[in-house]
């Protein structure tokens, strides 16, 4: 796993959990996208719609984790692209 300005530096342990954690948080706001639209008491929770959800989280994370800056630099444009809600 090598920047990619293309040195062979590597990524300390600390980096690949920030970009984990951003990956995560981003997970967090994609999953909340369609709780914005509808009712949280109109929806018959089953364990797959948790488990369903909880895979859509880690595998961001795992994403994020594995793709550095490559994978959260869409991320971010996209996140600023959203207006402010006030």
């Amino acid at each position: 796993m090598t920047p990619e300005d293309g040195s062979s530096k590597h990524r300390s342990f600390s980096d690949v959990m920030k970009q984990f954690l951003l990956g995560i948080a981003f997970g967090l706001v994609l999953m909340l996208i369609p709780f914005s639209y509808i009712s949280l008491s109109a929806i018959d929770w089953q364990l797959l719609h948790g488990v369903a959800l909880a895979a859509l989280v880690i595998s961001c994370g795992i994403l994020a984790a594995i793709g550095g800056n490559k994978f959260l630099r869409p991320l971010m444009k996209f996140l600023e692209s959203i207006p402010p809600i006030s």
